[in-house]
């Protein structure tokens, strides 16, 4: 299979660099997260037909990234000063898929030893009313946990489950999670008792407006010119503590030919 000079007979892995560095991305903040991904992408590969040889390959997959400013933005604060946080869309309970989420994350593009915060959030279309696996969950978070031990990320959460899931989970885990999101366009209002448990057990209640299928299967078919599967996604930020200031923003996304 051929798409835009790839030739997708393997795994590819994308990253897409520094999105806040591209301007006609940062000049449209109303987009969804989904399409913000496409754009990057689009950049991501365009990038690529200039430089086709500006890849790295092994014998089952190719790594492709866009050209961009994150290793000396990085470097131009001590790690401490910057919270560096990971959101992670899976498709399902694979372990290795998740390791090699976060490794391509943490060590290939963005050099670092340590993140502030790991998000997880579990493949839902919305076209189903899937309820939570807890089993899956719990297959995932105890990966998780051992990131957190190892000292190699600060805090766990998880987005869009139910307040039953996640109490049964915070309950369940060695390692609480900190951080629980919302969908405010599946769950207008967070419900009173969820607001009062985290506020019980010092948990950050965020509210957020990404999918959970954060590249759906039309997407990638319209962007890469070829029916392929999407493994997982990474979107990863980087914020200046003293400001709050967001300073690097983009993702990482596996994709591989369908069986």
């Amino acid at each position: 299979m051929t798409s835009n000079g790839l030739i997708f007979n393997r795994k590819v892995i994308f990253s897409t660099g520094n999105i806040m560095s591209i301007s006609d991305i940062t000049r449209k903040p109303s987009q969804s997260s989904t399409e913000e991904l496409i754009d990057a992408i689009k950049f991501t590969l365009k990038d690529h037909e200039k430089k086709p040889n500006h890849c790295i390959e092994s014998n089952d997959s190719k790594y492709i990234n866009r050209t961009d400013d994150i290793p000396s933005k990085i470097k131009e604060f001590d790690i401490e000063e910057l919270k560096i946080g990971l959101k992670v869309f899976l498709v399902n309970d694979n372990e290795e898929l998740l390791k090699e989420a976060l490794q391509t994350a943490l060590s290939w593009q963005l050099k670092v030893d340590k993140v502030t915060d790991v998000i997880v959030s579990f493949k839902k279309p919305q076209s189903e009313q899937k309820s939570d696996d807890l089993n899956e969950i719990k297959k995932i978070w105890i990966l998780l946990e051992k990131y957190v031990e190892d000292g190699v990320v600060g805090q766990l959460g998880i987005a869009d489950v139910e307040e039953s899931t996640f109490r049964e989970l915070y309950e369940w885990a060695k390692v609480k999670p900190n951080i629980i999101q919302i969908n405010l366009s599946t769950c207008c209002v967070v419900p009173a008792t969820l607001q009062g448990f985290c506020k019980e057990n010092d948990i950050k209640l965020l509210t957020h407006s990404d999918s959970s299928d954060i590249l759906p299967e039309q997407s990638v078919g319209e962007v890469f010119g070829t029916p392929l599967d999407l493994q997982w996604a990474v979107r990863f930020t980087i914020h200046i503590k003293c400001r709050g200031v967001l300073t690097t923003k983009g993702y990482c996304l596996c994709i591989q030919p369908k069986d």
